[in-house]
This record gives structure tokens, C-alpha cells and sequence, in this order.
């Protein structure tokens, strides 16, 4: 398990942002159509990972 956590680091946002592509493009093809509850689980992953790393940046660049 640690080493899925340690091989996802920093690749997270990415991850989501290529998975709403995907099925965005999917479901406009309508090839696959996803549940309307999906849509805002993906947004909600993609914004926590967001602000996960604002944070960890932040962290770095405050004055000391």
C-alpha cells in the first residue's frame, strides 16, 4: 500500500483530470454514460487533491 501512496505522489490532480476527460469525451460519444452522482464525487476528488497541494507548497514558501 505504501508504495501505491509513495508512486501517486503529486500525480493525483493529474490522474482525476484525465479521468473526467476520458469519461467526458465517453459520454459526449455516447459510447458510456456515466451516473449523474459521479460527476460531482470526481469534482470533489480532483478539488481535495488541488488544495492537498496548494498546501503543501504553501508550506514551503511561507516566511519564516
Amino acid at each position: 500500500m505504501e508504495k501505491l501512496i509513495n508512486l501517486l505522489r503529486g500525480r493525483k490532480t493529474y490522474l482525476i483530470a484525465i479521468a473526467v476527460a476520458v469519461l467526458g469525451t465517453l459520454q459526449g460519444l455516447d459510447v458510456f454514460v456515466l451516473p449523474d452522482v459521479v460527476w460531482p464525487i470526481l469534482a470533489a476528488l480532483g478539488l481535495s487533491s488541488l488544495r492537498a497541494g496548494v498546501d503543501k507548497v504553501s508550506d514551503t514558501v511561507k516566511p519564516k
